[in-house]
């Protein structure tokens, strides 16, 4: 490439086409102009691609790369492998930025020595319409103490690869990329890797990304998760905090919000090892539930605090290793669940969004806390 731009933008591109324009208009509106645009078609059934190859004929900056659909992580990758730029931005294909969005980013990132990252805020967009501001703490962190990033930080929602401009250099040099394995929380590990590697981590509560929110179902082209997959978020997410504890001489009361993350991912694979296996797989459930506790003992035994009784009986249980009774305590709990569900869908009427979102939570509270 004779020019090569300063920014690489790359944008996976799946099942948009009413957002599409919108999100592509932003980008060439931007007050920093020496950018390139890559657009990944991650094989959207709709008039994306097509909408892709049209802007691309009308702004030189722009390119355009058509794959079979193999998932957000695997698009970003590809933008990844196809950029030049110097630094990369990812914007996702329903959102759209202001015009002071990639401008903003580059000057913070350049007027500090060395290879880093950027991190902003965002602006959320409801389906409803109304704008919701998130509010970051204006931090600056070093590579002696970027940990904080995992230890403070864990519940700022910072993990989304919207909103950051990251060092291709970093990213080419230890060749970081997404897990295309999983369609949860990839984002937030390749941010997790990055970052070992950052001479700085600068959080600024500047807010020029439109995120719509409720919409990423479709439009980051998400993959039902197995059993198997919960697995591989719990493994790579506690894996990761663990090289950062040892890496930094890190106590486990340090970790108390990343405990809290991670007790949620542990409920999330009891929830689906007793809705994938039938009632009849006992013994694969207890092959699983042994594997599960000879692996993660430490962490059950002295980092999952429960906050709830159903949950210190469950912790009891599987410490204990009785097996057939946490068994049977897991399989009431989900009947419960399921009678207070129906029971919820029958009493509620469903044409009422507030209260149909009001039973959603409750579901989701009870099939993940009892």
């Amino acid at each position: 490439m004779s020019n090569v731009p300063e920014i690489s933008i790359i944008v996976p591109v799946y099942k948009v086409e009413e957002y599409l324009s919108q999100c592509i208009d932003s980008i060439l509106v931007q007050t920093f102009t020496n950018f390139e645009l890559l657009l990944v078609d991650d094989g959207s059934p709709d008039r994306c691609g097509e909408m892709c190859e049209e802007y691309a004929q009308k702004d030189e900056r722009i390119r355009v790369f058509h794959q079979e659909n193999a998932g957000v992580s695997t698009a970003r990758n590809k933008g990844l492998a196809e950029a030049y730029g110097k630094y990369i931005v990812f914007v996702d294909s329903d959102d759209y930025i202001l015009p002071a969005y990639l401008e903003d980013l580059y000057n913070e990132l350049s007027e500090h020595k060395g290879s880093g990252v950027v991190i902003e805020s965002v602006i959320k967009l409801y389906p409803n319409g109304v704008m919701q501001p998130s509010v970051f703490p204006n931090l600056d962190f070093s590579s002696e103490d970027r940990f904080r990033v995992l230890t403070d930080l864990v519940d700022k929602n910072i993990g989304y690869p919207h909103s950051k401009i990251y060092s291709r250099d970093i990213i080419k040099k230890y060749s970081l990329s997404f897990l295309s394995s999983i369609s949860l929380l990839e984002d937030f590990f390749f941010l997790l890797d990055y970052i070992q590697y950052a001479d700085f981590i600068l959080i600024r509560n500047i807010s020029n990304y439109i995120y719509r929110v409720e919409y990423s179902d479709t439009a980051l082209s998400v993959c039902n998760k197995s059993l198997k997959e919960e697995c591989e978020i719990f493994q790579n997410y506690y894996y990761r905090v663990i090289l950062y504890q040892q890496e930094y001489n890190l106590k486990a009361d340090d970790l108390q919000l990343v405990w809290k993350e991670l007790k949620i991912f542990f409920h999330r694979i009891l929830l689906s090892l007793y809705v994938s296996l039938p009632k009849e797989s006992y013994k694969l459930r207890k092959t699983f539930l042994k594997s599960l506790v000879l692996t993660y003992s430490d962490w059950i035994k002295y980092c999952f605090r429960p906050d709830y009784l159903s949950d210190r009986i469950a912790r009891f249980l599987l410490l204990n290793r009785c097996y057939l009774f946490f068994d049977l305590w897991m399989r009431g709990l989900l009947k419960i669940t399921i009678c207070i569900y129906v029971w919820f869908k029958k009493e509620i009427n469903y044409e009422n969004s507030i209260a149909m979102l009001g039973i959603r939570k409750c579901y989701v509270s009870v099939r993940i806390f009892m």
